[in-house]
């Protein structure tokens, strides 16, 4: 206890905030049962101020909530009263942020009101008041007389209770705020209101938002930078006027009677729009000569969309739009938009020809959503284009792209796609492909692959599920026609346990540096090929192998992947340890937590004794030279290192 008392003691305050800053407010209380000094200095340093469920109680949950409305209630107010009881007796003299998430209404606004008020008097620079009583996101549900019930447009039921009245009179006298998210609240807005001046991000999530009360924020946040309307409700045309604004998002804001949106911003460089899906959006007029990405989801925009401030914007993103893509949308955004250099597409019905021209274009993404028979046309006119991506059913693509480098297909096989790779054989000039494939396509896919003679890395997503006749093979035989390879990466899916012969007659490169297999990669498919590379691939320097079978599909999105597949790296090793020494000239072995066979490795080659020259420590490796029977020292050799699961 002696030790114990220096210990605390001796902290000093930075130490001690560190650890307060860890715990949350029911532990702190608990730590002046060891200490009266902490219980001082906790109630000094915190400066987050947290209240939510695992904050504040020790024994309950949502679900145990959800399931007993008597529980809520007594929770409920428990909630409520050690929250004040702990401003009561807080002693800091700063308080840096404050964030209640909890199912609250006006009848605790007395207490919301004193924290605020606190808050702000000690210069809070963040307020996050998540006062929902949604059922989604951890929010609560429950059946009593006191509460009324509704479905809102998420089909999530949400009790009738009167929303706390949020007033910008608590902020008046504040220039710290900085940053403030107000949700389920009632905004009532003063006329003489002034305040807000440092604010830089505000979000307003489930908030009935009427004009004069929008632009009276608007004007007082004259440092605003951020801003966000999300499910948020207005019955009346918007505008929108900041000459500060850069970024402006408005997520699922339901269109009534087809409310317009006005928008003058200056400076605003991102704007974010999507509504609920299945329903028109809302007019939109952008006055924004700085914009340059623009983000849009919706079934429809509409006709009397103005593009009169997107001259300058460089990236688009349209999803899930309908017919309209095509006939006018993409032919108004390339003749209006002069400055665009990046372009996604994803899950838009495309139902005719299309075709794509600009000179400055350089990437383009196509998520394509299909669900038509007709393969329609895609025709691509970019000189400039250095990247492409495609995901989808059979189109007939046209591609004039001479600077293209980099391409993205996904053609995994169906009866729908299958022909769906055909623009890749006339890419010649590509450095980097990746594809979401099948064995069968790949046989077909090496007849062509002589003529990519500047093709420097290959991915490979292949899931053999479909496909139980595969072979690695082919694989080797595209390595072969690709002379200049010098990385691939192959992930396996549902890879079929089938003997394989053990040799591949007149296979070698020269060019092939880096591997990487992920999946399927302890079958005797895998490590077959594993050998057929540390024999012949003669400038091999590292295999990585990877339990998990994440498939890239496009526009960035990965699917979830999993590590069900039996990994075992001795088994790796055991069976490629021989083939390494021969290789080998330097093993170099990195030390890593994510490197998990270097023990073992290090092991086998202790018990090469006569072969072993020395073994040095430097810069976080080993490293193991040999000899041959000459005396002469070898240079550097294959890696195989075994990684337990990607990261």
């Amino acid at each position: 206890m002696k030790r114990f008392k220096n210990l605390n003691s001796e902290l000093p305050n930075c130490v001690l905030l560190n650890i307060f800053s860890k715990l949350s407010l029911k532990d702190l209380v608990k730590t002046s049962a060891l200490s009266r000094h902490w219980l001082h200095e906790w109630r000094l340093l915190k400066t987050d101020l947290n209240f939510d469920l695992h904050n504040m109680f020790d024994c309950y949950t949502f679900e145990e909530l959800r399931e007993d409305v008597q529980l809520f209630q007594r929770v409920q107010s428990e909630f409520v009263t050690r929250l004040d009881r702990f401003m009561l007796h807080y002693q800091g003299a700063v308080i840096s942020s404050i964030r209640v998430k909890f199912p609250l209404g006006d009848e605790h606004s007395d207490v919301i009101d004193r924290l605020i008020s606190q808050g702000i008097a000690k210069g809070a620079k963040r307020i996050e008041l998540l006062i929902s009583n949604r059922t989604k996101d951890n929010d609560i549900f429950m059946d009593i007389d006191h509460y009324k019930f509704s479905f809102d447009k998420d089909n999530d039921i949400v009790m009738d209770i009167d929303p706390y009245k949020f007033s910008f009179t608590l902020l008046s006298n504040t220039d710290s705020l900085m940053y403030l998210h107000l949700q389920r609240c009632q905004i009532v807005t003063p006329t003489d209101f002034s305040g807000l001046k440092n604010l830089r991000t505000l979000v307003l999530h489930r908030i009935i938002v009427v004009q004069d009360m929008l632009q009276g924020l608007l004007n007082n946040c004259i440092h605003l930078v951020d801003f966000t309307l999300d499910k948020c409700s207005f019955f009346t045309d918007l505008k929108i006027i900041s000459p500060t604004l850069s970024y402006f998002n408005i997520f699922k804001c339901a269109v009534y009677d087809k409310e317009s949106i006005d928008i003058i911003a200056p400076n605003l460089l991102s704007f974010e729009y999507s509504c609920y899906s299945g329903r028109i959006a809302h007019p939109l007029n952008i006055k924004a000569h700085m914009l340059s990405q623009f983000s849009y989801r919706s079934i429809g925009i509409s006709t009397s969309f103005g593009f009169s401030g997107l001259k300058n914007l460089t990236t688009i993103v349209l999803y899930k739009l309908f017919d309209c893509v095509q006939t006018w949308v993409l032919p108004l955004f390339f003749k209006e938009c002069l400055q665009l250099k990046d372009v996604t597409i994803m899950n838009c019905v495309i139902t005719c020809e299309v075709k794509i021209t600009n000179p400055k274009l350089r990437h383009l993404k196509i998520i394509d959503r299909g669900g038509y028979a007709k393969p329609y046309k895609i025709t691509i006119e970019a000189f400039n284009l250095s990247s492409f991506e495609y995901s989808g059913q059979k189109r007939i693509f046209y591609v004039t792209a001479p600077s293209l480098l980099k391409v993205f297909w996904n053609a995994a096989v169906s009866e729908e796609n299958r022909y769906s790779s055909s623009p890749i054989p006339t890419l010649h000039h590509i450095e980097n492909l990746a594809m979401n494939t099948s064995h069968s396509q790949i046989t077909e896919l090496k007849k062509v692959f002589g003529q990519f003679q500047n093709l420097r890395g290959l991915e490979l997503f292949i899931d053999e599920e479909n496909d139980p006749n595969m072979g690695y093979f082919s694989i080797l035989d595209i390595l072969m026609a690709s002379p200049h390879l010098q990385k691939l990466s192959l992930t396996v899916r549902n890879s079929p346990v089938v003997g394989l012969k053990s040799q591949h007659p007149g296979f070698f490169h020269n060019d092939l540096k880096y591997v990487e297999m992920h999946g399927c990669v302890c079958t005797i498919n895998a490590i077959e090929f594993a050998r057929q590379l540390l024999r012949n691939a003669n400038s091999l320097k590292k295999i990585t192998f990877g339990s998990l079978d994440k498939f890239y599909i496009g526009a960035g999105r990965w699917t979830t992947g999993s590590n069900s597949y039996w990994f075992e790296r001795n088994f790796i090793h055991e069976r490629l340890k021989d083939e390494s020494i021969k290789a080998s000239k330097i093993c170099e072995i990195p030390f890593s937590p994510h490197f998990v066979a270097e023990i073992c490795i290090v092991t086998d080659l202790r018990m090469l004794s006569p072969t072993l020259q020395s073994i040095m420590s430097r810069e976080g490796h080993l490293h193991f030279k040999f000899l041959r029977n000459s005396g002469r020292t070898v240079e550097k050799v294959a890696t195989i290192a075994i990684l337990e699961q990607d990261f």
